[in-house]
């Protein structure tokens, strides 16, 4: 029984990656949009999230090709995570930009 619940734990939680590649794609395409962040952070994120969904699908459909594309795909994703998270701690947000996208002036 601990031996069956592994094996799902591990199916489980290459389920949930597959969401958060959906995650990193829509966090990636929402940060590229917007004007408070650089646009390419975005693109780092989304390239990363599709990084992520590949190696996620990779080990669904065909399990020995993620030991050769795993570095690969997952050293993009470290890319775009680390990037995203130091700017954030060492730059911060715009704040101007932000509250003028939360509080737009109308324009009479």
């Amino acid at each position: 029984m601990a031996l069956l619940a592994l094996k799902l734990h591990n199916q489980a939680y290459l389920i949930a990656l597959v969401f958060f590649g959906f995650y990193e794609a829509l966090l990636g395409y929402l940060i590229f949009r917007s004007t408070f962040l650089p646009r390419a952070l975005g693109v780092l994120i989304g390239v990363a999230g599709l990084a992520f969904l590949t190696n996620s699908f990779a080990i669904f459909l065909w399990p020995a090709l993620p030991d050769v594309l795993n570095f690969a795909l997952l050293a993009l994703d470290g890319i775009g995570e680390i990037s995203l998270t130091l700017w954030l701690l060492v730059m911060g947000v715009n704040v101007t930009k932000w509250e003028e996208t939360a509080h737009p002036t109308s324009a009479s």
